[in-house]
C-alpha cells in the first residue's frame, strides 16, 4: 500500500482467514512490519522460540509427529484441511464424515486403538507399505 500496490498472490483471501478482517486490513493498509510477539499474538505463528532453540524445538516436534501420529492420518488432514478452505461448510463437512468411515478401515486406526487399550506407543506403518 506504501508502493500503491494491492494485497498480491491470494493475500486478501488468506490473510484475513488467518486473523480476521479487521487485523487483515490493518496489516495491508498500514503495511508495518510485524515482529515475533504480534505475529504470534495474531495467530500467525503457532510457537515463538528463541533463535538458539528452534532446531533443538523442531527436531522435537516432528520426531514426536514421527513416533505417535499416524502417516496416513496425517497426509488425508493436510488434503482436507488445504481443499476445504475453498468450499462451504456442508460439503467440507460431508466429506469429512465420507473420510472419517474410510479411516476406520485403515490399519492406521487398528494400530491406534490397539496402541491405547495395550497402554504402549503406536507403530503406525510407513505410507506405501
Amino acid at each position: 500500500a506504501q508502493r500503491g500496490l494491492i494485497a498480491e498472490w491470494g493475500l486478501s483471501w488468506l490473510l484475513p482467514r488467518l486473523v480476521g478482517p479487521s487485523v487483515a486490513l490493518d496489516l495491508l493498509m498500514s503495511s508495518r512490519r510485524v515482529e515475533g510477539e504480534e505475529a504470534h499474538a495474531l495467530g500467525l505463528l503457532n510457537y515463538l522460540v528463541p533463535a538458539d532453540e528452534l532446531l533443538g524445538f523442531c527436531r522435537t516436534y516432528i520426531e514426536r509427529l514421527a513416533t505417535t501420529v499416524s502417516p496416513a492420518s496425517i497426509a488425508v488432514m493436510k488434503r482436507q484441511v488445504y481443499e476445504q478452505m475453498h468450499r462451504g461448510l456442508g460439503q467440507a463437512e460431508f466429506e469429512s464424515q465420507e473420510l472419517m468411515v474410510e479411516s476406520f478401515g485403515r490399519p492406521d486406526f487398528a494400530e491406534g486403538v490397539q496402541s491405547f487399550v495395550q497402554k504402549r506407543p503406536p507403530e503406525f506403518p510407513r505410507i506405501g507399505e
